[in-house]
């Protein structure tokens, strides 16, 4: 299974940033909600998926597999 990941860590400067395992460039968010929510649509997008969220301290906050099922065979 070629599965993608969304990860949401915190950035330089306070802001928060979501890495997509298929793009370069994070993008970036002020808020850990924000940043959470956005992260979520785009893991939601990119089937199946593995969202992971991550606090200032780098602990992880949510861990899912989104939709294992869903993705090419």
């Amino acid at each position: 299974m070629n599965e993608m990941t969304v990860r949401v860590d915190h950035g330089t400067g306070g802001s928060w940033e979501i890495a997509l395992s298929d793009q370069r460039e994070p993008l970036v968010c002020k808020t850990l909600e924000e940043a959470s929510s956005v992260a979520y649509r785009y893991a939601a997008n990119r089937l199946p998926c593995e969202l992971v969220v991550c606090d200032a301290y780098h602990r992880v906050l949510r861990h899912e597999l989104i939709n294992v099922g869903a993705g090419p065979r």
